[in-house]
């Protein structure tokens, strides 16, 4: 099945299996395996994944637990034979976007159109395993939780070249979410439908859109889980590169603070400005006797109005981020 990525809004989920709370207590047994197997979708992005794309489907399509899922592959505006790959399929519904979006984009087209009560996120180059992402979705129903996130065992493999940006990235995170948080962009993890699609116009399209909803789920305090999974290396070349996305980190940065923290962010500097214009300003004034000076002024005014537009931005932050609540 294919269909184009002009897809503006998402249907109702199927009302196939909800978990309810009283099912995670005492003894009782999960529903059986068919039911439980038909209220996921899984969603995969793929840009360019040619050689990796179809042993990553063949594993899905094998896997018992998963027969009655839905399995979106978005392709991203491939100049490969991805789609031709996928379409080896017939269970698969793949999605075109005619130029290439960015992976939070693909995510959100893929989410759009998913129908089931579950979605989960996998990557399409051959770093997840079936088996990892089959333990995230049992943890969520047995749980009831509203979201889980595959957190990366020390044996799992890791980029050499991008791990300083991770730290950075981390300190961030740790800073906006007020705790530390394990892996905040990992890319295999399972949502509710009708709690994830609330936040689709806070994504970003391309980079981020990871530790985008892991913050979402934190401030919002959903009931999570996290389960230890195993990251392989990945099949073919990616697609970062040091410099490009070395930006995009930086902009991620600021994003995180104006979208979770623009209060601490606008704060933090009006309160430097407005301490720095007060100090220069009563130095000039009563060290060298020569009044306050018009430049202590600015910088001081300056600053207070940098804190009020800290304010300002705090009440459109929270109406953006409740605005599907």
């Amino acid at each position: 099945m294919q269909f184009n990525h002009n897809i503006s809004r998402y249907p109702e989920p199927r009302k196939e299996f909800i978990m309810k709370p009283h099912q995670n207590k005492g003894s009782s047994s999960l529903p059986p395996t068919e039911v439980v197997s038909s209220c996921f979708s899984i969603i995969i992005p793929a840009f360019n994944e040619g050689r990796a794309i179809g042993d990553t489907l063949e594993k899905l399509c094998a896997e018992p637990f998963l027969a009655l899922s839905e399995i979106i592959v978005v392709d991203d505006g491939s100049s490969d034979d991805t789609a031709a790959q996928v379409e080896r399929f017939p269970s698969v519904t793949l999605v075109h976007h005619s130029v290439n979006k960015g992976y939070g984009a693909a995510l959100v087209t893929g989410m759009k159109l998913a129908s089931k009560d579950y979605i989960a996120w996998m990557d399409s180059d051959g770093q997840h395993r079936v088996e990892d992402l089959v333990t995230v979705l049992t943890c969520m129903i047995e749980k009831n939780l509203d979201y889980c996130i595959g957190i990366r065992n020390v044996n799992s493999y890791q980029e050499p070249t991008r791990k300083l940006g991770k730290w950075v990235l981390r300190k961030v995170v740790r800073l906006a979410a007020g705790r530390s948080v394990a892996d905040f962009n990992s890319g295999l993890r399972g949502f509710r439908r009708s709690i994830v699609c609330r936040y689709l116009h806070l994504l970003p399209k391309g980079f981020g859109a990871s530790t985008t909803t892991t913050l979402i789920m934190l401030e919002r305090s959903y009931k999570g889980g996290e389960i230890p999974i195993t990251v392989l290396q990945r099949i073919g070349e990616s697609s970062v590169k040091q410099v490009r996305d070395g930006m995009r980190t930086l902009t991620l940065i600021l994003r995180i603070f104006l979208l979770f923290k623009p209060l601490h962010f606008f704060g933090s500097i009006g309160a430097v400005m407005f301490l720095l214009g007060l100090g220069y300003g009563l130095w000039v004034a009563f060290v060298e006797g020569m009044g306050f000076p018009v430049l202590g002024a600015v910088i001081l005014l300056s600053g207070l109005q940098t804190m009020f537009m800290g304010l300002v931005m705090d009440q459109i932050s929270a109406m953006r981020r409740e605005r599907f609540e």
